[in-house]
């Protein structure tokens, strides 16, 4: 539970929300980037939730510590459609603007947008401020947001491909030769690199550039290295996904000259 005598206040976010309300539809596209990136890397946002007042030790500092093994309730909304949508607030004044609300006895937790990517678990969407600014955020909006928050931190991204997901791989029209260049220089310094492949992958209508990686040491570390040397000469939107060459996929779409392959040294006596 949120000590009320904190500030939850989100500037930023506030200023790009008015940004949007003050920007013509076909130009928010921008706009609607920002609040994402916003969103996914630094905001603290309030979540109402539901649990027993006995469970909560209230501390004088204004404080609130939750009793292990206590159940939390997140409260949720349904759209007239049935979505469902777990309600967050940029601030106190967003949150009381709801009539329900208004007697300002609610509980509360502080959460990031891992909490709520965590907690909605990919089944229900988002909405911040449904009161007032009614920002939605989509279970498919909260799944690109996450990646791209791995991207952005990591280098990479893990995702599973899911049964029924849409896949298309072939050879990209445009070839990225300064980030081909890079990932070659790169792979020169890894010796467990052995080969890669260059695809293009429209996965659910969504293109990225996809490298399938021949090698022989740890997953994490080589893929890390190769997005490090690749995401900066990527200037077209576009974003890195990459496969396993050891595996059923990855065999089967490594057709073709690789963009990279280690050449092999001989010594003789």
């Amino acid at each position: 539970m949120t000590d009320v005598n904190k500030p939850v206040e989100n500037p930023k976010l506030r200023a790009l929300f008015d940004e949007r309300k003050n920007t013509a539809p076909n130009g928010q596209a921008s706009v609607n980037n920002r609040i994402a990136e916003e969103v996914a890397l630094h905001a603290q946002l309030l979540a109402v939730i539901q649990l027993d007042p006995n469970a909560v030790e209230l501390h004088e500092d204004g404080k609130a510590v939750i009793q292990k093994d206590t159940r939390l309730t997140f409260v949720m909304f349904n759209d007239q459609k049935g979505n469902t949508f777990m309600p967050v607030f940029t601030d106190w004044p967003s949150l009381y603007a709801g009539e329900m609300y208004q007697d300002k006895n609610v509980q509360t937790l502080v959460v990031g947008f891992d909490d709520i990517a965590a907690i909605t678990g990919g089944h229900a969407g988002a909405v911040i401020n449904p009161f007032t600014d009614n920002i939605v955020i989509t279970p498919s909006n909260l799944a690109h947001m996450k990646m791209q928050k791995e991207i952005t931190l990591n280098g990479v991204s893990k995702q599973e491909i899911k049964k029924d997901t849409t896949v298309q791989i072939g050879d990209p029209a445009e070839v990225p030769y300064e980030m081909i260049q890079a990932i070659n220089a790169h792979a020169e310094t890894d010796k467990t690199i052995n080969a890669i492949w260059l695809k293009l992958m429209i996965k659910d209508g969504e293109q990225s550039y996809l490298l399938i990686v021949d090698h022989t040491g740890n997953p994490d570390e080589v893929f890390k290295g190769i997005a490090d040397a690749a995401v900066p000469h990527i200037h077209n939107g576009m974003y890195v996904d990459m496969m396993e060459y050891n595996s059923p996929t990855g065999k089967k779409a490594a057709r073709g000259n690789p963009i990279y392959r280690k050449q092999k040294r001989f010594l003789f006596a």
